[in-house]
């Protein structure tokens, strides 16, 4: 089970979201997304974190008037810390409503590192290994 956030991981996940506020100034609604998107892929591993990126992303929806987004949110914000807690979250995915749940998905070259304990061999789904 995944309560605490490595330090590492909090750095990471913090800077994805100080970049999303950027963006969300800036009035670049894509750009912020994208970095949504990639404090998912850090911040999937931890229930607190997860939960926390899904009901962003489900304000998101709100702000931008996005119907399956708002929906597709409500149901990751109810349901998707389960995963992070008992380590079984699809590796990479990007959490909005475009891909689906327990779908994995690449994870971006400068994350490689940052994750490279994901554990990718188990029906594609994925904890951290302890060490």
């Amino acid at each position: 089970m995944n309560f605490k956030m490595p330090e590492d991981f909090r750095k990471a996940y913090r800077k994805e979201l100080e970049n999303y506020h950027v963006s969300l100034k800036e009035k670049n609604l894509v750009q912020a997304w994208y970095f949504l998107e990639r404090a998912h892929v850090i911040g999937q591993y931890h229930p607190i974190s997860h939960t926390g990126i899904h009901f962003r992303m489900l304000v998101f929806g709100i702000r931008t008037l996005d119907g399956k987004e708002i929906f597709g949110q409500m149901i990751r914000v109810l349901f998707g810390w389960i995963g992070s807690l008992f380590n079984r979250i699809p590796v990479g995915n990007t959490g909005g409503v475009s891909v689906p749940i327990f779908a994995s998905m690449p994870i971006p070259d400068d994350l490689k590192s940052l994750l490279k304990d994901a554990d990718t061999d188990r029906i594609g789904l994925a904890g951290l290994k302890t060490k």
